[in-house]
């Protein structure tokens, strides 16, 4: 008897610094079902990313303490090197102009309640699979 092949879960990278924020961020998207790589530095997401070609999103917090780059700044890497990543960056502190976004980039303010933040990633998903994200992150019609 032929059993539909399981889909594999949601790979999602997280980039936080705060380890109680990494610790409750990562469990929400656990809870939701999605497979989670957590990376506390930039360093440690881009190795990350090199490593794991079924990586399909990344959360982002834009303030990396210690870190020369912002969460931002990986983002917009994350765009231009591996463009089939979709990206949802997160701040509590710093609320980004549109346009400092990457493309198709959405952004969700802390703070969130978990199942908040594993709806941005699952709604980012189906409309980038749906072909209904504009460049600014919006849906489209």
């Amino acid at each position: 008897m032929n059993r539909p092949a399981a889909t594999a879960p949601l790979a999602v990278l997280l980039v936080e610094d705060v380890p109680v924020q990494m610790m409750a961020a990562a469990g929400a998207l656990r809870d939701a079902g999605m497979r989670v790589t957590e990376a506390p530095t930039v360093e440690a997401a881009t190795t990350a990313l090199a490593d794991d070609p079924d990586l399909r999103v990344l959360v982002a917090d834009i303030d990396l303490g210690g870190e020369p780059l912002t969460g931002l700044t990986l983002a917009k890497a994350v765009a231009a090197r591996w463009p089939d990543v979709s990206v949802l960056i997160v701040s509590g502190i710093v609320t980004p102009e549109p346009d400092a976004l990457p493309a198709a980039a959405r952004f969700l303010r802390k703070p969130f309640e978990p199942e908040s933040l594993a709806e941005a990633v699952r709604g980012l998903v189906e409309a980038r699979n749906a072909g209904r994200l504009a460049p600014d992150g919006s849906e489209i019609g």
